[in-house]
């Protein structure tokens, strides 16, 4: 599960640098065709961050698990099929942003994508918890890093 999910993050991360190119016929203009494409820039910046935030998320989950089961392997399954998609709202949301009106609706659809992302990621670390898949141990709620209401996004510092 590890190797396959972790693959899958990485081929949406390069997906997303792949959305990025340079205007056929712009060897002229190369530098103000490369700055106008800022919008492409500044979608995978946000993408990679989320993907990576994700990733970071779901590896730290995986670590308190003592096992899995069948419905945890499909949530997961949907869980990276919504990663995989993010390149899609992420190249729509870089190529509207100049148009108001496409530029609310591929932001709103960017956002909702990210929503469900994070909102999944959620619903597998709770699925976890209350179905027992959790190490013993690894359930309590005295130290304010526990990852019982929340997996632990960022690796602690030396705490």
């Amino acid at each position: 599960m590890e190797a396959f999910s972790d693959g899958v993050f990485a081929v949406a991360i390069t997906l997303l640098v792949l959305e990025i190119s340079v205007p056929q016929g712009s060897q002229a203009t190369l530098l103000r065709a490369l700055l106008d494409q800022w919008p492409s820039y500044l979608a995978y910046v946000v993408s990679f961050a989320t993907v990576g935030a994700v990733w970071l998320g779901r590896s730290a989950m995986t670590n308190f698990l003592d096992h899995v089961d069948e419905l945890f392997l499909r949530l997961n399954l949907l869980l990276l099929l919504l990663v995989a998609s993010l390149p899609f709202p992420t190249r729509l949301l870089a190529e509207s942003v100049a148009d108001d009106t496409a530029g609310r609706v591929a932001s709103t659809f960017y956002g909702l994508t990210l929503l469900a992302v994070v909102s999944l990621l959620w619903v597998l670390w709770q699925y976890a918890r209350r179905e027992g898949l959790v190490q013993v141990g690894n359930t309590g709620t005295s130290s304010p890093s526990s990852p019982v209401d929340r997996p632990r996004v960022w690796p602690s510092m030396g705490r």
